[in-house]
Order: structure tokens, then C-alpha cells, then sequence
């Protein structure tokens, strides 16, 4: 360490400072969009945010910020997981796997304390009983959002 910066040495895994905040802002560029449009269209399975989709668009705004957010949990979990190990790792499937598990303890977590309600347009997950679009939106996201992040002009490859 050089000051507060990291130094990127051969063989150090370390990447400097601003590639890491590049990857963050990428991150969350390409999650906020991607998770307002899954919100908004899945927010007429929720008894509490039926109407029409100019409204859902609105009331979803802070969900979609919460899941960018969550994204960027879920990659930084996932990238340090995987850190030091030899670029064969199975990175975005423990992306995936993260995402569906935490997705299943939240819907568990806000069902049970009423947070929200399914309406008869949700398809419920048979065994675990929540519903199939957030896990489906935690499971999958996350992969779009690595995939183009990492595609966005001037990014840096990465293994």
C-alpha cells in the first residue's frame, strides 16, 4: 500500500484503485436500469403496487436503486470468493447461486413480516413457496449486469 491506494504489483491480484471504481460505477450503471424495468413489470404481481405502469415506474425507482445495490453485494461477494484463485473459477455461477439464496431468504424475511403480498398473478417456487420472479430476478440480473458491464466500451478484461 502506497498512502490509501492499492498497488498493483505483478502477481499481487491487486488492481489499482480506480479500475476497481470504474468496475463499481459500471456495476451499478447497468443494474439500476436493468432492475427498475424487472421491478416495474413484475410489480403487478404485488397486491400493493397494482395500477398502471407509469405508477409502477415511479414506486419502483427506490426498489431498483436497494437491487442495484444488492447487485454490487452480490458481485463483490462473488469477485472475493474467487479472488485468488486461478481464473478458472466458477465466478458467475456462484454469482447466480448467491443471488437465488439471498432473493429466497428476502421473500421469506418481507412475506413473514408483511412487507408485500403476492397476487394470483405471482408463480410461487414449490418447496421453498416464494414467488419465482424476484428469485428469478436475483438469479439472472446479476449475470446480465456482469456480462455488460464488462462489455461497456474501455473496460478492462478481465479472466
Amino acid at each position: 500500500l502506497r498512502g490509501d491506494r492499492a498497488v498493483a504489483t505483478p502477481g499481487s491480484g491487486r488492481r489499482p484503485r480506480h479500475v476497481v471504481v470504474q468496475e463499481v460505477l459500471r456495476v451499478l450503471a447497468v443494474a439500476f436500469p436493468l432492475n427498475w424495468i424487472w421491478e416495474a413489470t413484475h410489480a403487478a404481481a404485488y397486491v400493493e403496487s397494482t395500477g398502471p405502469f407509469l405508477y409502477r415506474l415511479r414506486h419502483c425507482l427506490p426498489m431498483a436503486g436497494t437491487d442495484a445495490l444488492w447487485t454490487l453485494a452480490l458481485w463483490g461477494l462473488a469477485t472475493g470468493v474467487c479472488w485468488r484463485t486461478d481464473g478458472r473459477s466458477p465466478r458467475l455461477a456462484i454469482l447466480a447461486v448467491l443471488g437465488a439464496v439471498t432473493a429466497i431468504v428476502v421473500e421469506w424475511a418481507a412475506l413473514a413480516e408483511g412487507r408485500w403480498t403476492y397476487n394470483a398473478l405471482m408463480p410461487i417456487v414449490p418447496i421453498v413457496d416464494v414467488g419465482l420472479w424476484p428469485v428469478a430476478q436475483m438469479t439472472i440480473l446479476p449475470l446480465i449486469t456482469v456480462w455488460l458491464a464488462r462489455a461497456w466500451p474501455n473496460a478492462p478484461a478481465r479472466e
